[in-house]
């Protein structure tokens, strides 16, 4: 199905569209990121295991996405001769240096920086939030666990425990 592209020109257009599907992919992360916080928020369980499925999709498709970057990126560095290992999108717009090219490829990555730099932050919030939700829900499990189990009636030594009262009236009207 791939075909041999021997031409810089056709490496670099191929290289320009999968740097555009990336750019849409980050962008449709960063859209699953956003609506996971708002859906802990909600605590609406449902769809949010309907956005991490999305979100899932979205990772595999820019591991592949990425993948097939690199692999273009090293057949242009072949023929450019660069020696650079791993070559990043800055070094080779530096190849490019001074054409439409260079310039196109600086605004990709400098788009693609801020997506992956709003994925990373936006994630980090909804870790937090997470967390501290589960903190509050296994603090409620063992107030309730406390309440719940049975407490021992006798001491050691055959006196009376005195046990406290679980609950607390409020009011004596009727």
């Amino acid at each position: 199905m791939q075909e041999l592209i021997s031409s810089e020109k056709e490496l670099y257009q191929e290289l320009q569209g999968v740097l555009d599907r990336l750019v849409k992919v980050y962008r449709l992360l960063l859209d699953c990121v956003r609506r996971e916080k708002e859906l802990l928020i909600e605590v609406n369980i449902n769809e949010l295991e309907e956005n991490n499925r999305a979100k899932e999709a979205s990772l595999k498709k820019l591991r592949k996405l990425e993948a097939e970057r690199i692999r273009i990126v090293r057949l242009i560095a072949q023929q450019k001769n660069l020696k650079h290992e791993p070559l990043r999108l800055l070094d080779l717009a530096e190849s490019y240096a001074g054409s439409v090219e260079s310039e196109e490829l600086r605004q990709k990555h400098a788009v693609l920086d801020l997506l992956v730099k709003r994925v990373i932050e936006n994630n980090r919030q909804n870790e937090e939030l997470a967390q501290s939700a589960l903190k509050n829900v296994t603090g409620a499990l063992n107030t309730i666990r406390d309440n719940v189990q049975e407490k021992p009636v006798y001491e050691r030594k055959g006196g009376m425990k005195n046990q406290g009262q679980s609950g607390h009236l409020v009011k004596r009207e009727v």
